[in-house]
C-alpha cells in the first residue's frame, strides 16, 4: 500500500464513530506515554493542538481550512490561475493554520537541508542555513534580510554564526509574536529584528538601499510574482549587494505529459500554500527582469549523501500518532474542529514532497545567487 493509500485509509477509519471511541481509548493510555516521550516531537502535543491553531482561533480553523483548500486547489499543472493576485491572504491562512504543526513536528527552521551521512538532522538544518549566508558573504557590521523568516529559525543560527545582524519579514502576525520570544530566548535579540508584513510590498516597510545582503530560504516560492517580489528585493539592497535563494522548483526531469509527475506537484503547490511550481530558467529570467545580475545557480538538492526527503520519511512513525491524535483530540473538543483536516493536509503534502524527491522532479532548494549592480 502506498504512503498516499495509507493516509487516506487512516481518514477514512477516523470517521467511523466505533473506531473513534477505540482510538479515544487508545489516546487516553497513550497520552501519558507521548508526554514522557515527548522527545519524538519538538513541542508537547496537548499544547500544540488545543485552543487555537497558530494565531487562529478555536471556531475558525475548520472554515480556515476549507477555505484554504478551496483556494489552492489546482490540476494538470496550471496553478491557482486568475486567483493568484489574492495569494498573500491565503498564504498568511496557511501560516495561521500550520505554524504550530511545522515547529512540533519538524523544529524552528520551516525548511528542508541536504544532509551527509552520520550527520543529525539537526546539524544538517544549521549547515544549510550557514552555507545560504556565505553566499551573501554576511559578516559583523553588515545588515541582511530575511525574505519570509517564518519563527526565526533560520535567522538565529546564521547571526550565531556570522555576528551579521539580520531583520527578517512575514505575513504573519503569529509569526512575529513566536519569532521575538525565540530570538530573546536565545540571547540574539541584539543581533536580529522582525517586521510584520507582505514581501511582495517591501517598499512599504523598508527604505531603499539598506541592507547590505538578502536571502530567502523555501519562502519566495510562496509569491504570486516572482519577478515582482526580486524587484522589491532589489529596491531594497545596497549597490552591489547580493541576494540568494533557495527555490522550490520542478527540474529538468518533470515531464508536463507525465500525469504521475503533474499530479506530484499539483499536490506539493496544494499543501504547501504555493501559487504554482516555476522553474530555474523562469528564476533566471525573473531576476535579470528585476535588474539583477545572476552570479550562479546550483541544486543543493543533488548534493548530500542522504536525499532531502529522507528526513519526512524518517518522521512518519511520528507524523501518523500525531494524525490519530489530533483526531482523539479534536473528537473529545480539546482541539478545535478542523484541527484534523489541517494534518491530513500536511500528511498528504509530506507525501507528495517524498515522491517529487525520489521521482527526481522537484527541488526545494535549487540556489539562485543574484547581485545587484555597482552602478
Amino acid at each position: 500500500m502506498t504512503s498516499s493509500a495509507v493516509v487516506g485509509d487512516i481518514v477514512a477509519k477516523l470517521e467511523n464513530p466505533t473506531v473513534k471511541w477505540v482510538a479515544v481509548g487508545a489516546g487516553a493510555c497513550g497520552t501519558g506515554y507521548l508526554l514522557m516521550k515527548v522527545s519524538w516531537f519538538r513541542k508537547n502535543p496537548l499544547h500544540s493542538f488545543g485552543g487555537k491553531t497558530g494565531a487562529m482561533a478555536k471556531d475558525l480553523v475548520n472554515g480556515g481550512i476549507s477555505s484554504y483548500n478551496s483556494f489552492f486547489d489546482q490540476a494538470d499543472g496550471k496553478g491557482v490561475g486568475s486567483r493568484i493576485l489574492s495569494t498573500p491572504e491565503f498564504v498568511d491562512k496557511f501560516y495561521s493554520l500550520i505554524t504550530d504543526f511545522y515547529e512540533y513536528g519538524w523544529g524552528e527552521s520551516f525548511h528542508f537541508a541536504a544532509r551527509e551521512i552520520g550527520e543529525s538532522f539537526e546539524a544538517s538544518i544549521i549547515r544549510q542555513e550557514t552555507a545560504i549566508a556565505e553566499t551573501i558573504g554576511l559578516k559583523p557590521g553588515m545588515k541582511a534580510i530575511d525574505i519570509g523568516c517564518g519563527v526565526g529559525g533560520p535567522m538565529r543560527n546564521i547571526v550565531k554564526a556570522t555576528g551579521g545582524h539580520v531583520t527578517g519579514i512575514t505575513i504573519n502576525e503569529y509569526q512575529v509574536a513566536r519569532c521575538l520570544k525565540l530570538n530573546a530566548e536565545a540571547g540574539v535579540s541584539h543581533l536580529t529584528d522582525i517586521k510584520q508584513g507582505n514581501f511582495m510590498d517591501l517598499a512599504n516597510v523598508f527604505p531603499a538601499n539598506h541592507f547590505d545582503g538578502a536571502y530567502a530560504i523555501e519562502a519566495a516560492c510562496h509569491a504570486s510574482n516572482t519577478q515582482a517580489l526580486y524587484e522589491k528585493v532589489f529596491t531594497v539592497l545596497k549597490p552591489g549587494a547580493l541576494f540568494s535563494s533557495y527555490e522550490w522548483l520542478r527540474t529538468n526531469k518533470y515531464d508536463k505529459n507525465n500525469k504521475r509527475h503533474v499530479d506530484v506537484v499539483d499536490g506539493i503547490a496544494e499543501g504547501n500554500a504555493l501559487p504554482e511550481v516555476r522553474t530555474i530558467e523562469e528564476c533566471i529570467a525573473a531576476a535579470k527582469g528585476a535588474g539583477f545580475e545572476v552570479q550562479y545557480t546550483f541544486d543543493r538538492a543533488t548534493t548530500g549523501g542522504k536525499p532531502w526527503q529522507a528526513a519526512m520519511k524518517s518522521a512518519r512513525r511520528a507524523a501518523y500518532i500525531t494524525h490519530v491524535l489530533t483526531g482523539v483530540l479534536e473528537f473529545i473538543r480539546f482541539a478545535p474542529k478542523g484541527t484534523q483536516a489541517v494534518h491530513t493536509m500536511l500528511l498528504k503534502a509530506a507525501v507528495n514532497l517524498e515522491a517529487g524527491g525520489d521521482l527526481g522532479i522537484f527541488s526545494p532548494m535549487y540556489l539562485i545567487v543574484m547581485k545587484k549592480p555597482v552602478a
